[in-house]
Order: C-alpha cells, then sequence, then structure tokens
C-alpha cells in the first residue's frame, strides 16, 4: 500500500471473499487505536452492528456487489465510533472507505433531542389548547348567564316588584311613545286611563298591609285578564294604576272605562272586594305626555269628589 493511501483522511480496507480484512490503511488503525490489524470486520463491530452487518452487509454486498453509505458503530475504549462505511467488489475482493460520523451522530442527536422537545411542546400545546376550549366553554356559559341576568334585569327594571305589571318609568316611556305614533298615523287615537281603589287606605289599616298587597296583586291579575295588547297596564302609584287605549276614540275609551270599572266592582274577590274610582283623557291636537296624563288625573279626582266607584272623562 502505497503511503498516500496509508494516510489518507478516510479510513480503507479490503475484504477477501472469505470477509477476512487483508489490507487496512493507517488512518483506519490510529482512528481505532489499533496496534495489528484484525481478522474479521465483525471483530470491530459493537453488537448490534455487528448483527446489521450480518444481516444487511453481506447480503447487499454478495448481491449488489457494493454497498452505500451504510451506518454502523465500531467499538473504541468501550464507546462506540459510528461511521459510514462504502464497498465496491473489484478483482474478487472488496474495497471500502470508513468515514468518521461523529458530527452526524451529534446531529442525530440534536434531531432526537428536537423530536422530543416538539413532541413536549406539542403535548403541552394540546394541554394548553384543551384549558383553553374549557376556558372558551367557560366562557360562553357565564356570557349566557350575563345575558340571562341581564335580561331579567331588564324585565325587574320594567316591572313592579309587588304586581307585575309594568312600573311609571316604563309607563311613561310607553306613553310618549304611543302619542308619537299616533301623530305618525295621522292623528290622535289613544286616550289614557287612571284609576285608584277606593278606601285603600282603610283596607291597610283594618286588615293590615298583606292583605293589602293581596288587594293589589289580584287586582293585578284581573287587570291582565281584560287589557290586552297593544293596550298597557301598569302600576303607577301605591294604589294607582294606568291604562294606555290604543286606536280608541273617546266614546268607546269612555265605555271600555265603564267595562273595567263594573269588572271591578261586581268581581268575586279571594281578599276583599273593592272598587275603583276612574278619570279618563283623550289625545287631542296638542297634547304632551304630561298634559294628556294631568287632564285624566283630574277626571280621576273628580270622581272621587262626586262618591267614588265612577268614571269621569276630560
Amino acid at each position: 500500500m502505497d503511503e498516500q493511501l496509508n494516510y489518507a483522511p478516510c479510513g480503507y480496507f479490503v475484504l477477501n471473499a472469505e470477509w477476512e480484512i487483508i489490507e487496512m490503511n493507517q488512518t483506519l488503525k490510529d482512528a481505532l487505536g489499533l496496534e495489528k490489524m484484525p481478522t474479521y470486520m465483525q471483530e470491530l463491530l459493537t453488537v448490534p452492528s455487528r448483527i446489521y452487518f450480518e444481516t444487511y452487509f453481506l447480503p447487499a454486498i454478495s448481491i449488489h456487489k457494493k454497498v452505500r453509505e451504510m451506518y454502523l458503530n465500531f467499538k473504541l475504549n468501550n464507546q462506540t465510533f459510528p461511521v459510514l462505511i462504502n464497498v465496491n467488489e473489484r478483482n474478487g475482493l472488496y474495497e471500502g472507505i470508513i468515514v468518521q460520523m461523529r458530527t452526524r451522530d451529534e446531529y442525530e442527536n440534536q434531531l432526537m433531542m428536537a423530536k422530543k422537545n416538539a413532541e413536549r411542546i406539542q403535548k403541552e400545546t394540546d394541554i394548553a389548547n384543551e384549558k383553553l376550549l374549557a376556558l372558551l366553554q367557560d366562557v360562553e356559559e357565564k356570557q349566557q348567564q350575563l345575558k340571562e341576568m341581564n335580561e331579567e334585569l331588564q324585565v325587574l327594571a320594567a316591572r313592579d316588584e309587588l304586581t307585575g305589571l309594568f312600573n311609571r318609568r316604563t309607563f311613561r316611556k310607553d306613553l310618549a311613545y304611543a302619542i308619537e305614533e299616533a301623530r305618525e298615523n295621522g292623528g290622535p287615537s289613544i286616550s289614557l286611563i287612571i284609576f285608584d281603589i277606593d278606601y285603600f287606605k282603610k283596607v291597610n289599616d283594618l286588615y293590615g298591609h298583606a292583605l293589602g298587597d293581596s288587594v293589589l296583586m289580584e287586582l293585578a291579575r284581573k287587570m291582565e285578564s281584560i287589557i290586552q295588547p297593544p293596550d298597557v297596564v301598569a302600576r303607577i302609584g301605591g294604589e294607582e294604576f294606568a291604562v294606555i287605549l290604543h286606536e280608541t276614540d273617546m266614546h268607546e275609551a269612555v265605555n271600555k272605562a265603564e267595562q273595567l270599572r263594573k269588572f271591578i266592582a261586581e268581581s268575586e274577590w279571594e281578599s276583599i272586594a273593592i272598587t275603583i274610582s276612574v278619570g279618563i283623557a283623550h289625545l287631542q291636537d296638542g297634547d304632551t305626555s304630561n298634559i294628556l296624563f294631568t287632564r285624566a288625573d283630574d277626571a280621576l279626582y273628580e270622581s272621587k269628589r262626586n262618591g267614588r266607584n265612577q268614571v269621569t272623562s276630560r
């Protein structure tokens, strides 16, 4: 073997047909720390590489007469020495070169570490996504709860707590809207009824406020049974109520008010029988909601001055 090949920058060897090593350059001996050349290639390999060499290398070189970039591990001072091996058959002998692959080994270790890190990151990402989905679901549930609470608050804000009828604030807003709508449709067509319970203070004084509350709640249920949308009934004071009548002239409105008074006076009561005094006003040109309310309220007090349990219109 000439000196240039003997000290080439890669390992060089020659095998015979019995797979004995018949030549090995000094570069390979130095890399493997060998003082003398071994008989067989298998003697230099780790156990897993020896099995791989006998299982894959020998059949491949016998059939194809060459092997390209087979990755093997040699033994070196109780450590592994990773290499790439390339072999060609020539004149019944097998010439091969060996290139140390420490850089590749480190690169593969880095790839394995990167893979493990990627798997860890993916697992952490999956866990984070699960937590995020759970959090989003919780947020959606909270938003739904908040929506329901807001709707409930809107109802509570619009309704009288005791009777469940619309309260004074909602009544004022509905009255202003009804007046505006009536005028947009071509002229006045609404009427306003205001009534209160006759001698209600005596009911509270004689029977107590608990019975008085029962009367108010029972009256509210009776009102809801005979006042149908789009007409609106509301509790606007302690024992004072209001009804907005849509699409009615004054004559029709007075008839409805009288029907309401008569219904209350002749009803059967679970709590205690009562009567009501009623005032009614029909929308006129130039009326604001305050003017219409004042005229209906004045009519109510005229009914009370004239003996109660009657209807007065203005």
